[in-house]
């Protein structure tokens, strides 16, 4: 016959008692542990969300290339004051040049002139709002593209600005809905382009569709007026172990090419997407910070109600209490009673916290273009918490019920 142990067989009579207390006052039990509910549905829905978008940034950020090094007037997230800003230009055709010549980290260079105000008409179907962009054949290479149709514009295409045109996926589906695009010729401002590509589709990259974009090679579209051909570059190093020494090469690339003395800082940002994944977490974990303390707030209502409810049921309990010292019962005995009691009263509320939080990461997820996934690690934590909880705010009636004398406790009416 398997003895079993009496700390254990305690333990299972406070929670019964604990669970029998639930059922006993539904309405009184509800509205004590509301706010550990409360704390632990914001835990697990937020994290779910967060979860979700931050898987879904990193897929986005992969596809923009596998390794690639980002060559533009400012780092992500640098803070400048507006007139160094403004100052900031665009990467110049001698530095794009520069690159690729002594690079020898690189495997090829994209430039990327950036050309705003441009309109793509065929027949009766006209895209004001599509992203314009003139680029040379490495960009396929740099970014691992793929063609849904067609082909990408070549060297050839490009030293002779030939007037061909790469079109997004939307971009076709808008213009050529019900006919193959290939070979069809568009108006750009005016001027006939030959479709010779289409892109597979991307999705979306945080506000930016790049699905909606036009690609021409460099120099088919000029400007007078040089603001309207910002030139920003894209590197691919050799290989993925490359990148750091490709970061270094072109910093140094750049800073040659600008003039700058050793004390002066960078007029450019170079970077890659660990730097871009680095500022997403960083913001997300503000997000985190700003759950803690929601959620911390409705868990110190919580924990006060469970106080104050379990300090009510001692005095309610009182004469229980003395009987129990009077037929042995240690002080210890009393105090664990107590606290499983609020640590069970809590974890229900976990429990029903994780539930509800866990329905709202359902909903946000079918229903909302937000992506939630369910987190074990924030379940777990949230129901220790909660149980935390119980144990911490239920430590003042436990020693009060514990500190009772019997002969007084017996007495009690």
């Amino acid at each position: 016959m398997i003895r079993r142990s009496p700390v254990l067989l305690a333990m299972r009579e406070a929670v019964s008692m604990g669970l029998g207390a639930i059922r006993a006052y539904k309405l009184r039990a509800g509205l004590t542990i509301l706010g550990v509910v409360m704390g632990i549905m914001t835990v697990i829905g937020m994290s779910s969300v967060v979860a979700g978008l931050n898987a879904t940034m990193a897929k986005q950020i992969e596809g923009l290339g596998a390794s690639v090094v980002f060559v533009r007037p400012h780092n992500p997230g640098e803070n400048l004051p507006d007139e160094e800003r403004r100052k900031r230009k665009g990467i110049t055709e001698r530095e794009v040049k520069a690159v690729v010549e002594r690079c020898t980290a690189c495997l090829a260079i994209s430039p990327m002139e950036l050309l705003f105000g441009n309109t793509i008409k065929y027949g009766n179907e006209t895209i004001r709002d599509a992203q314009m962009f003139g680029t040379s054949e490495a960009y396929a290479v740099v970014h691992d593209i793929y063609m849904a149709k067609g082909r990408f514009f070549s060297d050839v295409d490009v030293s002779r600005g030939a007037r061909v045109v790469v079109v997004g996926a939307d971009v076709a589906d808008t213009l050529f809905p019900y006919i193959d695009p290939l070979d069809k010729e568009v108006q750009i401002d005016g001027r006939r382009f030959t479709v010779v590509g289409v892109m597979e589709k991307k999705g979306k990259f945080l506000w930016m569709n790049r699905d909606n974009f036009i690609a021409v090679p460099k120099g088919s579209v000029q400007r007078k007026d040089e603001r309207f051909n910002f030139i920003v570059a894209d590197v691919k190093p050799l290989s993925p172990a490359h990148i750091e020494l490709a970061v270094e090469q072109v910093r140094e690339i750049m800073r040659r090419e600008r003039k700058l003395r050793f004390w002066q800082g960078d007029n450019f940002g170079v970077f890659t997407q660990d730097t871009l994944t680095n500022l997403y977490r960083s913001i997300t974990g503000g997000i985190y910070m700003v759950m803690i303390a929601i959620s911390s707030i409705g868990l110190v209502v919580g924990g006060v109600g469970v106080m104050n409810i379990m300090l009510v049921t001692v005095t309610e309990r009182t004469r229980e209490i003395g009987v129990r010292k009077a037929l042995g019962a240690k002080r210890r005995d009393i105090r664990w009673q107590f606290l499983t009691e609020a640590m069970t009263l809590t974890g229900v509320g976990g429990l029903l916290g994780i539930a509800a939080g866990g329905a709202i990461a359902w909903i946000v997820n079918a229903f909302s273009p937000f992506p939630a996934v369910l987190q074990p690690f924030w379940v777990i934590v949230g129901f220790s918490t909660a149980v935390a909880v119980g144990l911490v705010f239920g430590m003042w009636p436990a020693l009060k019920a514990s500190r009772l004398d019997p002969i007084e406790a017996l007495r009690y009416e």
